[in-house]
């Protein structure tokens, strides 16, 4: 990968970050030099697509569903440790993920 394009790659990363993080689009756009919201948007997505290959997901649920990833990871560090109300947030948050990506009734098909 060149310097130019590991650049671009962290600029979108860091992009698809401060979006999961509830930034919106041309507040991103601004701070990263995205000439608009749309290329801040397309090169976001193009990075949390690589999270979810082999499965078509609109963009939108891709980032809902990354956002649940993080939050699981939290609830799922503190449940490990023995805190009961972050395992059923665990568990609670892995089954919203699964209703989204449609896992169960992917399995019956």
């Amino acid at each position: 990968m060149s310097a130019a394009s590991n650049e671009d790659h962290q600029r979108a990363v860091t992009a698809l970050n401060l979006k999961l993080a509830g930034v919106d689009w041309d507040t991103i756009a601004d701070r990263l030099g995205f000439a608009d919201p749309v290329d801040a948007i397309d090169a976001a997505q193009e990075v949390a697509a690589t999270h979810y290959d082999g499965q078509s997901i609109d963009p939108a649920l891709i980032l809902e569903v990354l956002r649940l990833d993080k939050l699981h990871t939290v609830a799922w560090k503190e449940a490990l440790k023995g805190d009961l109300n972050a395992a059923r947030l665990a568990l609670d948050i892995g089954d919203r993920r699964q209703r989204l990506l449609r896992v169960n009734q992917r399995s019956r098909d």
